[in-house]
């Protein structure tokens, strides 16, 4: 999963824009830390967001199947959850003001439900952080932000 993450952040990147990233690939840690909350291709939160995006609709995807009554994996699902949460992590310090707290409020419920991925759990305490009325409209607003549409 790792991988595919990775691959649909990447290859989404030089399409955004060509000439941006080769000065995207100077190291975003040193940039993360003293990074002002803008929404440019070049920011920690835009460079990633793709690949965050991919991430929060797959594991999403995934627990949603236990209202099926399909079976989870839940090492895996806990494993994804957290390569979600590092990616988050890394991203939230140039999260745009229009989209931080949406961004923080799909950080903590995916949070959430990993912490409850347990065989005794019931399907709604899993399923309710990531699908329940009270953050639909951040994992609507975050998978719908566009960091190119801030350019223009």
């Amino acid at each position: 999963m790792a991988a595919a993450l990775t691959l649909a952040g990447c290859s989404n990147s030089p399409d955004a824009a060509p000439s941006a990233s080769a000065s995207a690939s100077a190291p975003t840690s040193s940039s993360t830390s003293t990074a002002r909350p803008t929404a440019t291709a070049t920011s920690a939160f835009c460079l990633d967001l793709s690949t965050f995006q991919v991430g929060v609709v797959a594991f999403r995807s995934d627990v949603g199947a236990a209202i099926e009554g399909q079976p989870l994996d839940f090492e895996d699902l806990r494993r994804r959850a957290a390569l979600i949460a590092h990616t988050g992590r890394e991203m939230k310090a140039s999260a745009p003001p229009d989209i931080a707290e949406e961004f923080r409020t799909v950080l903590k419920a995916i949070d959430t439900s990993a912490s409850r991925l347990k065989p005794d759990a019931k399907v709604r305490d899993v399923v309710d952080p990531l699908y329940g009325e009270p953050n639909r409209p951040a994992f609507d607003a975050v998978d719908n932000y566009d960091c190119d549409a801030e350019d223009t």
